[in-house]
């Protein structure tokens, strides 16, 4: 089938990417229909095939047509084809799919797919790495784990994070491929990603910036701001050069957007790049462009935060619709500076 190209957000009629709310998580999830969690649905006009007449730009995304063809998705391993190519993502699924909020899963470089959604987040009862689990979110969650191709510099570091042309229309047909055949809460679609998978992530997030309601950036960076391209060099014969050639769209503040951001001290150091540096830049470059900020930073080096649980992450998530007020405080439950968890401090930056 011919994708439409994510139509379905400029028919959302709402304000950028913003916070549902400032208080208790739990309150939300009771005042919510669990089935429905306040927003819009795919059967919706939202989702609907029939458009709205609008220009596919003004969506938030690219204005150009793929070609897809989706095969069934199930628990498990599925595949989608995007302009005559086979790709493959991991969807875990919850006990009641008949409506659902989505959360993508982006790997680090040279991560194993599955090996990272599987270990994404520490559980200190049982002392161990563990996957999320689709039912404990406040509302059923579909969580999708797409596979990389590989890429190396200068094109990229397994996702295209120079420009997003080879793995941009393998998002689209993915999710164009779920909305085809589940009930998902459009007002409820998140992006979680570690290292070279939060720089895709966020390179996400500049092409559709009224999509996500809230995205995880774990070690990794923004290629729209230029003062982070200084922190991805290496020596060469003739000095300093860039591994990869940055092609970004700008933020335009008015999107507006949320992120959970960490960085993990001195030591946050991915082979070519400083993702301490240059997430210490991009609060400010964040903040200029209307992004409202939870920082978290902790001193366990290129990693995930093991200090950062699910219930915080899903707290995080929950406490953020498309289409609500940013928030006017921490989240509930966080680390923060007069009160740390481990290594972990949180800040807010509105």
């Amino acid at each position: 089938m011919r994708s439409r190209w994510l139509d379905i957000f400029a028919l959302v009629a709402l304000p950028a990417a913003c916070s549902a709310t400032d208080g208790d998580v739990a309150d939300l999830a009771a005042s919510e229909d669990a089935g429905q969690g306040g927003g819009y649905v795919a059967d919706s006009a939202v989702w609907s095939d029939g458009g709205s007449g609008e220009d596919p730009a003004d969506s938030g995304g690219p204005d150009s047509a793929i070609d897809v063809t989706c095969n069934d998705i199930l628990e498990g391993t599925s595949t989608v084809v995007v302009n005559g190519e086979t790709r493959e993502f991991s969807v875990r699924l919850p006990s009641d799919t008949s409506s659902m909020a989505l959360l993508f899963l982006w790997h680090g470089w040279r991560q194993p797919p599955m090996e990272f959604a599987n270990t994404i987040v520490y559980d200190v009862p049982t002392g161990r790495w563990v996957p999320f689990d689709p039912n404990a979110f406040p509302m059923p969650l579909m969580i999708v784990t797409p596979f990389d191709t590989h890429l190396l510099p200068p094109v990229g570091l397994d996702w295209d994070i120079s420009n997003g042309a080879t793995d941009i229309p393998f998002f689209e047909g993915v999710l164009e491929c779920i909305r085809g055949q589940f009930t998902i809460d459009a007002t409820r679609i998140y992006s979680f990603g570690f290292s070279a998978g939060a720089v895709f992530s966020n390179l996400l997030t500049a092409h559709y910036p009224r999509l996500f309601a809230a995205t995880i950036s774990e070690s990794g960076a923004w290629f729209n701001d230029r003062a982070e391209w200084s922190d991805v060099l290496v020596g060469g014969a003739g000095g300093l050069f860039p591994i990869v050639q940055w092609d970004w769209p700008a933020f335009d503040p008015a999107d507006g957007g949320n992120v959970l951001l960490t960085h993990g001290g001195p030591g946050d150091f991915a082979s070519v790049i400083s993702l301490e540096s240059a997430n210490r830049k991009a609060l400010t470059f964040l903040h200029d462009n209307g992004r409202t900020v939870t920082e978290c930073a902790h001193t366990f080096g290129h990693t995930l935060d093991p200090d950062l649980t699910q219930s915080m992450y899903y707290q995080y998530l929950w406490a953020h619709q498309l289409g609500g007020p940013p928030l006017a405080a921490m989240v509930p439950g966080f680390p923060t500076e007069e009160a740390p968890v481990g290594a972990t401090t949180c800040r807010l930056h509105p």
